[in-house]
């Protein structure tokens, strides 16, 4: 913040210092004259330069703030796993010395003594490359390269850029991979020796991947060019994230659906697709992007793109907010989310698969070891003949893979590791370019969206191995010779396998060439079936005798409707009135100008009646739909004002309802109360039966607790009583022993009988001290027991005193209950009188307002009516001038418009009797006309009448022939010429009287074309009445 705080603080200042110079170039100075010319181009230097050095101003602190956000994540990474941190990294202090050992020349061997590495990932020039794994503290990065030439430290910045986010995004993949398989609880103890399991990485694993990268680095060419260095490291994390994605994507999801396992496949599928687009370089859309995307074909990233639509291209990358990209480290989060819905067993799969994309890419390196080494410079691309490559230095293979088979042949020699991961990254690519050919091959020969059943899936295993896989492993094998050993294999195993020697990449390449090849098929297919049905539907429409315009091939694919406009003879009328008077010349054709124009003068009434019917029947539609509209809206807006007032009641009924909601909070109170009492009752009289209960046991066990005492001390009198006797008959017995021994000692004789004699008062004294030391445990039994029976009777006493305390204290409860629900019925009661107080108080400063507003629109409508009076008043008297002025001026016009009426009708009885002159003239030749047409109607009648004559005396010649058996060709043949040229004379007729009447026609005035045939019809009817009758009667006879 304090970094974005100090970019736009300097931009202020800038731009006003920018302002202030061009304000200064732009004021003359002195008493040289300005040239307007040098002073724009002035200021347009002067911007253009400051523009320039801004933006390198500002490109370093953004190099900078990038670099430091890098290193505080990478910080944040390491935190975790403090053994990675504290094994591979350097983590740099505040304001730290850098030492000699920390340049150039810390990098020199010297076998005497162990060098630490430089604390610098680049030397202080910026050209040598120093120590990936030191952390520099970001007050470093402030003042780094601060010396150097402002170019040379952009691009010393852009290096250090270019090697630290490759390096970060490796290590959070690293993390993020070991943390995939292990459960919450690992992460909860991140000092514990062991805190992730071994078999998604864990500690070693990452140790393991972190030393491949520095031996990686340091079988480079120049282990100390930090371009080729940063060239590695952004190989080694595209081939990183693409692995992954394959894996996940692909493989991971195969195995699922093949398994039948859909659950744990449609949890890949939705967090592969928020997931997995972090780790691509697919570029993140701007929000504008929405409005004004880039066309299909087109990559954002592309120079074309960029080129043709260099603002589209540049929203579809990022857009003018380049602040709102994410922070560095959420891959973890993204990495997690793949496989947050999979069950134990199912990450099992997951990485297993894994795994096996990891052997993969190793047999990938193996496989085309050979064109790894063609691509080397000629010093390596021919090594010595004692020396093997060295595998174990290319990029992801591990201590595992130096122990295959097959790379123990191949260790020992220099591999290039740029070329690996490049051809790592080739694959890759192919890969996925494969899998998306494949799955839409796919989707069109299985007719379906998505391939996501196990059904659908074996359909398209199966079909996908006869149509593609198989042809493809066929022509590999052909092209090895080893077309008889893939059968052979092929009909023992039953399964399309490749032959051996065939690499990842030739597979792949020759599938990826077949499904081109049937998706090309596929597409002409397409396309011969799209335009042959075109073609069908042309014929179709031009073999129509309806004259319809060819609507179904204007139609769209989304429209249903079917429907028939009449097609416009337009053009064809246009032309038909055009050819009706010409003159052809041969290779040119000439109109007369008056035709043509009338001819264009149709056309024009053509079409705009045409547009006429159009506007008619699209206005039509707009209406019928604004209607059906205007019903819609007027129905909802109906149903709302029913829902309106049937959730809102009128301002009559509130009061009603007011009351009713207060005597349901009441009854709803009040049954509370009765409820809570109800329950209190219920418990005191379980309390109650308990207490009985015990009453009524009390006293028995008060009784058998009597009873046990008495039992306790009769035992106890008859235990006494018991070693009394017991005593005294032991006593007995050593009195009778005792006498027995003297009786004996005095028969045979004692040395010492006086001492027997004196233990003998000892000992009967020792006697009755033993009974009373009995009689004393019998006594203190007694004392227990009457203490014990003490108790008893102060217990009692005292659970009857808590009795009676405990109903008091229920008493007291049950008056408080009371008291408070009296308070809260008041309180209730208070409230809803204030609010009706507050209602009545809301509704006279209502009336009040309203009150208020009518006086000031009634005194405003006084004034409006004061004004609207006087203006009434000024306006009439205008009127009244206007008026005085406007009557002589029509006074004076009525004056001249008499004038012209009078010389109005002179003409018009000029005209009058010019046109009775010509009527009398037309009726003279009318006469003229149909005498002549009586004339020759009566010649054609007497000319009939003997060709009449004629044909009964050839069919009265027939008959004769007949009789004398002549050849009837002859008189078939007059009988034929006779009817010919009766039917000649007909026409011959017909066209002359046609022809009369076109040329009576032609010396009237003639109208114009676009006249209709009916009116042409009446105009025929009113100007000769009688010719019609005189053409149709001889037609008729004849």
């Amino acid at each position: 913040m304090q970094v974005t705080l100090a970019c736009q603080a300097t931009q202020k200042n800038a731009l006003m210092v920018a302002v202030q110079q061009a304000s200064f170039y732009h004021t003359p100075r002195g008493s040289c004259p300005p040239i307007k010319d040098e002073i724009g181009k002035v200021k347009r230097d002067v911007i253009v330069e400051y523009c320039q050095k801004f933006n390198r101003h500002m490109s370093h602190y953004a190099l900078r703030g990038q670099i430091i956000a890098y290193y505080n994540s990478l910080r944040a990474l390491l935190d975790d796993f403090p053994t990675i941190r504290d094994t591979f990294f350097m983590v740099g202090q505040r304001q730290e010395n850098k030492e000699l050992r920390d340049s150039n020349d810390g990098l020199k061997n010297d076998p005497r003594s162990f060098q630490p590495r430089p604390r610098r990932l680049l030397s202080a020039d910026g050209k040598v490359f120093l120590n990936l794994w030191f952390i520099p503290h970001p007050s470093e990065v402030l003042v780094m390269f601060k010396t150097l030439p402002e170019k040379v430290a952009f691009r010393a910045l852009k290096l250090t850029l270019q090697l630290i986010a490759p390096l970060h995004d490796i290590v959070a993949y690293l993390f993020s991979f070991a943390k995939l398989g292990n459960c919450p609880a690992c992460f909860e103890f991140p000092l514990s020796p062991n805190p992730l399991r071994g078999d998604w990485g864990g500690t070693e694993g990452i140790g393991s991947e972190l030393q491949e990268l520095q031996k990686m680095i340091d079988s480079l060419q120049s282990p100390q060019d930090p371009t080729l260095v940063s060239q590695v490291l952004l190989l080694q994390r595209e081939v990183m994230f693409l692995q992954f994605d394959a894996a996940v994507r692909y493989l991971i999801r195969r195995t699922f659906l093949a398994a039948g396992n859909t659950s744990a496949y449609q949890s890949v599928i939705d967090g592969m697709y928020h997931g997995l687009p972090s780790l691509s370089n697919s570029p993140m859309k701007s929000i504008f992007a929405s409005q004004l995307s880039l066309p299909q074909p087109l990559d954002p990233q592309s120079l074309q793109a960029f080129v043709l639509f260099p603002w589209r291209a540049f929203l579809e990358d990022g857009g003018p907010f380049p602040v709102t990209s994410s922070s560095p480290d959420t891959l973890e989060y993204h990495m997690q989310l793949c496989f947050c819905g999979l069950s134990g067993h199912d990450l099992k799969v997951a990485h297993g698969e894994l795994a096996g994309m990891q052997l993969l890419m190793e047999d990938v390196l193996l496989s085309n070891y050979h064109t790894i080494m063609e691509g080397l410079p000629e010093q390596q691309a021919t090594p010595d003949k004692n020396t093997q490559p060295d595998l174990s230095r290319v990029p992801g293979l591990r201590s595992q893979f130096q122990s295959s088979p097959k790379a123990s042949k191949l260790l020992g020699g220099p591999c290039d590791a740029v070329m690996s991961l490049a051809l790592l990254r080739s694959f890759l690519v192919l890969w996925k370019q494969l899998e998306v050919l494949k799955e839409h091959w796919g989707q069109l020969k299985l007719q379906v969206q998505d391939i996501n059943s196990p059904s659908l899936h074996k359909q398209f295993s199966e079909l996908y191995g006869t149509d593609i896989l198989y042809p493809s492993m066929k022509a590999i094998a052909r092209r090895m010779g080893k077309e008889d050993e893939f059968e052979e294999i092929l009909i023992t195993s039953q399964s399309i396998l490749p032959p051996k020697g065939a690499s990842e990449i030739e597979i792949k390449t020759q599938q990826l060439q077949k499904l081109l090849e049937n998706l090309e098929i596929h597409m002409i297919q397409e396309v011969l079936k799209k335009v042959n049905r075109e073609i069908t539907l042309v014929v179709s429409e031009k073999s129509k005798e309806q004259h319809t315009l060819p609507t179904d091939l204007w139609k769209h694919q989304v429209m249903e409707e079917n429907f028939s406009i009449i097609r416009p003879q337009i053009v064809e009328n246009f032309v038909q009135r055009l050819l009706e008077n010409y003159q052809d010349g041969g290779l040119e054709v000439t109109f007369r100008k008056d035709h043509l124009e009338a001819c264009l003068l149709s056309l024009g009434c053509d079409v705009m009646a045409r547009e006429r019917s159009n506007f008619e029947s699209y206005s039509m539609c707009y209406e019928h739909i604004l209607e059906h509209v205007r019903q819609k809206l007027c129905q909802k807006e109906q149903e709302l004002d029913i829902i309106r007032r049937g959730q809102n009641p009128p301002e009559d009924k509130a009061g009603q309802v007011a009351e009713l909601s207060h005597n349901m909070i009441m009854e709803i109170t009040a049954l509370r109360a009765r409820l809570t009492d109800l329950e209190e009752e219920n418990l005191n009289l379980k309390k109650q039966i308990r207490k009985e209960v015990q009453e009524e046991y009390e006293a028995l066990v008060q009784a058998l607790f009597v009873t046990c005492l008495h039992i306790k001390e009769k035992l106890d009198e008859n235990q006494l009583n018991l070693i009394q006797k017991v005593c005294e008959l032991i006593g007995e017995v050593r009195t009778e022993g005792i006498d027995n021994m003297k009786s004996l000692k005095k028969k045979w004789g004692s040395a010492r009988p006086d001492e027997e004699m004196k233990e003998n008062p000892a000992k009967e004294q020792l006697q009755p001290l033993e009974q009373d030391n009995c009689g004393l445990p019998a006594l203190v039994r007694k004392l227990r027991s009457l203490g014990h029976w003490r108790l008893v009777v102060q217990q009692a006493h005292f659970r009857g005193q808590l009795s009676r305390a405990e109903k008091e204290a229920v008493q007291t409860k049950k008056e408080c209950l009371n008291i408070k629900l009296m308070a809260e019925r008041e309180v209730v009661l208070f409230r809803q009188q204030l609010l009706a107080l507050r209602q009545a108080l809301a509704r006279a400063q209502a009336d009040n307002v309203k009150m208020c507003r009518q006086q000031e629109n009634q005194a405003q409508l006084l004034k409006e009516l004061e004004h609207r009076v006087t203006q009434e008043a000024l306006h009439r008297q205008q009127l009244d001038l206007m008026k005085a002025s406007s009557m002589e001026k029509l006074l004076k016009d009525v004056e001249q418009k008499e004038q012209h009426l009078q010389l109005l009708t002179e003409d018009a009885k000029r005209a009058s009797k010019l046109g009775q002159l010509q009527q009398k003239k037309i009726q003279r030749e009318l006469r003229q006309v149909r005498s002549r047409l009586a004339h020759e109607r009566s010649v054609k009648l007497d000319a009939f009448q003997w060709v009449e004559e004629l044909q009964s005396q050839l069919n009265d010649a027939e008959q004769s022939s007949t009789q004398r058996n002549s050849p009837g060709g002859l008189i078939s043949q007059a009988h034929y010429s006779l009817s010919s040229a009766s039917t000649s004379s007909r026409y011959t007729q017909q066209h002359l009287l046609k022809t009369q009447l076109t040329g009576s026609k032609i010396t009237r005035i003639q109208r114009p074309k676009t006249v209709p045939i009916k009116h042409t019809k009446r105009t025929d009817h009113v100007f000769l009445p009688n010719v019609a009758d005189a053409v149709q009667l001889p037609a008729f006879q004849v």
